[in-house]
Formats: C-alpha cells, sequence, structure tokens
C-alpha cells in the first residue's frame, strides 16, 4: 500500500470538502496531528480510522486506496469526470489538449527506456 498516495487522497478529499484537519479531526474523533501526519504518511492508519475518515467524507475507502486495488481505472476515470464537471467547453477544450500531450510524453520515455 503506497501510504504517501493515500495521504495525498484523503488530503484532496477533505480540501474538497472544505474542512480543515481539525475539523475533520473532530468528525472522526482522532487528533488533527494524526490528520496530519496520515495526509504525509508519517504515520500508519488503521483501518477503522481509514473507514472513519472515507464516510466523514462522504467518499468510500476504495476510493481512497484506488492505487491499491485491482480496479483502479474505473476510479480514476471518476476522478477525471469530476474534474471537468464543472468546466466550460473552452477550459474542456484545453484539458484534453493537455492530457494527450501528457499521454504522449510518458508513452515516448517508456518506448525509450524499453530501447
Amino acid at each position: 500500500m503506497d501510504y504517501k498516495l493515500l495521504g495525498q487522497r484523503i488530503r484532496t478529499a477533505r480540501m474538497s470538502a472544505g474542512l480543515s484537519q481539525e475539523q475533520l479531526a473532530e468528525m472522526v474523533g482522532l487528533t488533527s496531528q494524526h490528520i496530519s501526519h496520515t495526509e504525509v504518511a508519517s504515520t500508519k492508519i488503521s483501518l477503522p480510522a481509514l473507514v472513519k475518515i472515507a464516510n466523514a467524507l462522504h467518499t468510500s475507502v476504495d476510493r481512497l486506496l484506488s492505487d491499491s486495488i485491482q480496479d483502479s481505472k474505473s476510479h480514476l476515470m471518476a476522478d477525471i469526470q469530476t474534474v471537468f464537471a464543472d468546466c466550460d467547453p473552452d477550459e474542456m477544450y484545453v484539458m484534453l489538449e493537455a492530457a494527450n500531450a501528457v499521454k504522449k510524453s510518458i508513452r515516448v520515455r517508456k518506448l525509450k527506456r524499453i530501447e
């Protein structure tokens, strides 16, 4: 399990919910320091705490763990859809062009590593 990615996802979900670390900590019965340490991966979170955090953030544990589960592509697609949801057509076009450029760059790098 990648605790750094898990912490980043918790932080992103917390910020999207408009909550401070202190507010989330109070909601789930943890200290704000524990939330902070979880977000920067300096501590490992327990399963009960992870479930409480997911519930408080109105998300699922599998979404927070999406790098650790087999069906992460569907979760990533849902995240992408969320990012695009409030964009106007011009923003969507620019973001799509950027995504295509990044994809091309990644594939070129992968090919260079193989050679």
